[in-house]
């Protein structure tokens, strides 16, 4: 970074400050955002004032009941997010939302703790989301918010964002558990008082799975968890460590017609060493205060990543001795913080709440790449680079309630982020080189910055119902190697750095004695669409997009104990104009990798942008017995711009039933129960396998897990 830009940087962070600092003389008192829950306690950080029919919070107690199949799926609380794995289980998750293919995390900002998950410029995807450093049973809130109608969030939120804060006080408990496909797992949490203020908290996971694959995931994983708490609700001091390590080996997708043609079995690979190793370890701070003119949220981080991921999508198209196995390659340091000032005020008789904020983050990407292995071996370097990205975000928000029956929000985020990236195998000049000097060539460096104005009205109560209309800017950031063209080819046209979004909804909720209902109707344009291209195994910017779609969610409270709830979500999502006509890798574009008969696919349609998603079922949460029963439905998708290639629809179901006595708890989780015949992912690319003359287009899947049970037992000290 250069003396310049640490100055703008400093100089935006005290313009920043002085205006929080100033903005306390108007302040009153305002409640914290700050939740207490029994057993534990949760401390939800910078919650902002926008009201919407799409968002809500999903508490431990309703956490606890849902059967989860990994970490990540506890994200499927969240009313039309549908949560697959198109690899080994190692690998971050495949989401789906509101007409997105977010693949792993592109669009939707997670954050565990005031921590990004996200990571920029990812070896394998911009907005890269890996949840398996997350122990479920650690979560004590979970805070959703779809669009990007929020102030304090910036990059990756223009479908949504999802905030996970952790309890700071766990029972005593020891678990043990094991199932089907070789599942086995081991979990401890404890909790212990220093004084009345003062507590300590720790978890532990050991977990192995081994799916339902011919090659076995053998996934390993260890979590630890170490939590310092001082103080309580309104006066709350967090430290977190936490350690995250995965191995596995991994079943990618692969091609239809092997398994139609008897080649291989549906969970058959063509790939067995293919994989990968992660690791992540991250130190994290966070204050809240709430003293008599409002509160105060500040948080701070430090994070470790690796990771090593071994893939095969195209068999044999480019090298038909050797194979296509690459390895992808992240090492990185991410730190950052943010900080929060909210108050409450009056602006002449109307009541008013004013969020200011400041978040800054630093990726120190010492190496991110890919390499040309074969079993694990590398043959060739294809990138190696070094990146250092800096995203500075300042916000203000304020919600006014302008009459007794209605209110206005008006806010506006400034983003800055700065790329640098160092190519350590050839310098734009093709003077500097590897070999030459190893320390790499400053190929690339570009600065951008981006404001997002946003607005809410809310209408209500009318009786039971509460009407809500918002109109946002967004925007999600592109790979630095990208937004430079160092890389592969740096001669193509570079991508937009901070690609805009732009989105509008209106909706209404209505509460009645026990019953919850929430509409929401929503369009959202994007400028550029980020596509999963599957020779390089990332995403590619692609053309401009229009999303539009309606969400219905429904929940009836029989008691405190028995609930029902349907959500169901219906989306379009379509190119503004025709995509360049796609030969799917292969033809008349590629004459290196030729197809056996010419293909030239136009048309408006997102591949994997997802039409129906329903999710719904039922609970029961009363001592001693805790029952839930799941079903969702993912609907037909596109796999290709003119609608010729789809994925079928399928709906699983899912159950977990816990019963208690004493200070023992036993658990049964049964997953896809009805032994559905269904894909975690269906794309349409080329692959050339051994003995075939052509590249053939074809669909690839990965199979989704077939009927799964999973027991455990616990001890309550």
């Amino acid at each position: 970074m250069t003396v310049g830009a640490r100055r703008r940087i400093a100089l935006s962070l005290g313009i920043t400050w002085c205006v929080v600092g100033r903005a306390a003389d108007i302040a009153a008192t305002h409640d914290a955002a700050t939740a207490t829950l029994d057993p534990v306690i949760v401390s939800a950080q910078g919650a902002t004032a926008m009201p919407s029919a799409a968002a809500g919070d999903i508490d431990t107690a309703a956490l606890s009941v849902i059967p989860a199949l990994r970490p990540a799926a506890i994200l499927e609380t969240v009313p039309g997010l549908i949560v697959t794995q198109h690899s080994g289980e190692g690998k971050a998750n495949q989401y789906f939302l509101r007409a997105f293919n977010l693949d792993h995390g592109t669009d939707l900002a997670t954050v565990v703790d005031g921590m990004p998950v996200n990571l920029v410029s990812h070896a394998h995807g911009q907005g890269y989301s890996d949840l398996n450093f997350l122990i479920p049973e650690t979560v004590g809130d979970l805070h959703y918010r779809k669009g990007p109608y929020y102030a304090d969030s910036g990059d990756f939120s223009a479908a949504g964002s999802v905030r996970l804060a952790l309890a700071s006080r766990f029972d005593p408990t020891l678990e043990v558990g094991a199932g089907t496909m070789g599942y086995r797992r081991a979990l401890g949490l404890a909790s212990w008082d220093v004084d009345g203020d003062t507590r300590w908290s720790a978890a532990a996971e050991g977990y192995h799975n081994d799916g339902p694959f011919d090659v076995p995931d053998n996934y390993r994983r260890t979590n630890l968890l170490l939590r310092y708490a001082h103080g309580a609700d309104d006066n709350l001091t967090t430290v977190t460590a936490l350690h995250y390590d995965g191995r596995w080996t991994s079943t990618d997708q692969v091609s239809s017609h092997l398994i139609d043609e008897g080649i291989i079995d549906r969970f058959g690979s063509l790939a067995p060493t293919d994989g990968g190793v992660s690791h992540r370890d991250s130190l994290s701070f966070a204050r809240h205060v709430r003293d008599s003119a409002g509160s105060w949220d500040v948080s701070g981080y430090v994070i470790g990543y690796a990771l090593d991921l071994y893939s095969t999508f195209t068999d044999h198209l480019v090298d038909a001795t050797n194979g296509d196995q690459m390895l992808q390659h992240d090492r990185r340091t991410v730190s950052g913080f943010k900080a929060d000032r909210r108050l409450d005020h009056a602006i002449g008789d109307w009541p008013s709440s004013t969020l200011l904020g400041v978040d800054l983050r630093y990726d120190d990407i010492g190496d991110v790449g890919i390499d040309h292995t074969v079993e694990r071996r590398i043959l060739s370097h294809t990138q190696d680079a070094a990146v250092r990205e800096t995203a500075l975000g300042a916000y203000v928000e304020n919600r006014t309630a302008v009459s007794a029956r209605s209110a206005l929000t008006l806010a506006l985020r400034s983003d800055t982020v700065d790329f640098r990236v160092t190519d350590r195998l050839v310098a734009a000049d093709g003077q500097c080189t590897l070999a030459t000097d190893p320390l790499g060539c400053d190929t690339g460096r570009r600065r951008a910055s981006v404001l997002s104005p946003k607005v809410g009205l809310a209408f209500g109560p009318y009786g039971p119902a509460t009407a809500y209309a918002n109109v946002a800017d967004g925007f999600h950031s592109n790979d630095a190697r990208g937004v430079s063209r160092s890389g592969e080819n740096p001669d193509a046209p570079a991508a937009t750095p901070l690609v805009r979004a732009r989105s509008a909804e209106v909706g209404v909720v209505i509460d009645v004695p026990h019953w919850h209902t929430a509409l929401d109707l929503y369009q959202l344009k994007l400028a550029s669409e980020l596509v999963f291209s599957g020779d390089a195994g990332d995403t590619a910017p692609s053309g401009a997009t229009t999303r539009r779609g309606i969400e219905l969610s429904e929940r009836y409270a029989f008691n405190d104990a028995l609930h029902v709830d349907v959500n169901g979500a219906y989306s379009r999502g379509r190119f503004d104009q025709n995509a360049p006509a796609d030969d799917l890798g292969c033809g008349a574009a590629d004459p290196a990798h030729p197809c056996a008969s010419p293909i030239a696919i136009v048309g408006r349609e997102i591949p994997n942008s997802p039409t129906w998603i329903v999710d719904g079922g039922i609970t029961y949460h009363a001592a001693p017995l805790t029952a839930a029963l799941r079903v969702r439905h993912f609907g037909r998708s596109p796999l290709v711009e003119d609608g010729s290639l789809a994925s079928p629809a399928y709906t699983t179901l899912d159950a977990r039933l816990g019963w208690s006595f004493y200070h023992w708890r036993v658990g049964l989780d049964g997953f896809n129960l009805s032994n559905t015949r269904w894909n975690d992912i269906t794309y349409a690319y080329v692959a050339r396998h051994p003995g075939e003359a052509y590249a053939t287009p074809d669909t690839v899947i990965h199979p989704g897990t077939p009927r799964t049970v999973r027991a455990s037992i616990g001890y309550r000290f």
